[in-house]
């Protein structure tokens, strides 16, 4: 919106407000509106732009001389959520985002309500955020609209498309900052890879090599599932922060894990966690494997996911945040998948 002033007395039939992008180029176009008030508002203007703005009066005798030119800057452009980045664990979520031009914002404005909100529910909103995250308090198990606008001094950008984020499912990303150097991470975080030549160079370490996951807060259940079909040695499981980082996983007091060892034979799988080791009894070959961690009722449980067959339940009372956690012993592939809504098969474990 501009606004001018006029001279008391002026006859005055309309004003010409142009409005040119700055600097001015080669390609820059004048804008034109004529209106008869002493404001006027400009659309379809572009954010995240300079614009040079003057008036001129208009009468029966002619044009008056052009008023001085100002300068002003639109809104920044709108933000976008990015959902598959955004980490959901049981009551709360980092919802995550991205913004064209960083330099030009001030701040960001979060809003989010239920996807079938109550009537008069309206939305909740976050305002002054400095940076590209912002955490949340949720309740569980349900569906959630989330929007971003940008803002600075010129005003709020348009708001963002809706990104739908759901507590119905934990959503959580790898570390790449936890991964072993001699692990590849895939760019989306979600899967590592223990390459042949890397192996034979390191054949005499006799190591596992891991990474773990985002911290899961302790409360509630959290459940995700690992493909492993492209491994023949790996463990799977869960972790203390406390736990070292020499340490493998299963084999010490602050880490639980499922083992696969392959053989020229056969493949063993085993429950580890200190002293503790058990053989577990398999009676498909899993492809994918299903791990809830469930701080209501102190469990930690395996499941092969093509059959439903639960491969071991362990009872502990987990009194700390929890890292997921993958690790390879030989070269292979594991791809972790999140976001998913718990199964039956688990539900009735």
């Amino acid at each position: 919106m501009v606004y001018w002033k006029v001279n008391e007395g002026d006859v005055i039939d309309c004003f010409q407000v142009y409005c040119m992008e700055e600097p001015q180029g080669a390609m820059s176009e004048e804008y034109r509106v004529t209106v008869k008030e002493s404001y006027c508002t400009l659309e379809d203007l572009e954010p995240d732009k300079c614009y040079l703005v003057w008036v001129m009066a208009v009468n029966y005798t002619g044009c008056s001389l052009p008023s001085e030119k100002t300068s002003f800057r639109t809104a920044p452009s709108g933000p976008v959520i990015k959902s598959e980045e955004c980490t959901v664990c049981w009551d709360t979520a980092t919802i995550r985002w991205s913004s064209a031009n960083l330099d030009a914002v001030e701040c960001f404005t979060l809003e989010y309500c239920k996807q079938y909100a109550c009537e008069g529910e309206g939305l909740r909103s976050v305002s002054g955020i400095r940076n590209c995250e912002q955490k949340v308090l949720l309740q569980p198990s349900e569906n959630y609209l989330f929007y971003i606008k940008a803002v600075n001094f010129a005003g709020a950008s348009e708001q963002s498309e809706a990104a739908l984020i759901s507590t119905k499912g934990t959503r959580f990303h790898l570390l790449k900052e936890t991964a072993n150097s001699a692990l590849v991470l895939s760019e989306d975080g979600t899967a590592i890879h223990y390459q042949e030549q890397t192996f034979k160079h390191r054949a005499k370490l006799n190591d596992s090599l891991g990474v773990l996951g985002e911290l899961l807060p302790p409360r509630g259940y959290h459940y995700w599932e690992t493909a492993v079909g492209g491994s023949e040695a790996y463990r799977i499981g869960v972790l203390y922060p406390s736990t070292p980082r020499d340490s493998p996983l299963g084999q010490n007091s602050t880490s639980w894990c499922i083992r696969c060892n392959s053989s020229p034979t056969s493949r063993r799988f085993e429950f580890l966690h200190s002293s503790t080791q058990a053989d577990i009894q398999v009676a498909e070959l899993p492809l994918r494997i299903g791990t809830l961690l469930d701080y209501l009722h102190g469990r930690l449980l395996f499941f092969n996911t093509q059959s439903g067959q639960l491969l071991f339940s362990y009872r502990h009372t987990f009194t700390e945040a929890c890292h997921p956690a993958l690790a390879v012993d030989r070269p292979g592939s594991l791809t972790l998948h999140t976001g998913i809504q718990t199964p039956d098969f688990v539900k009735h474990s």
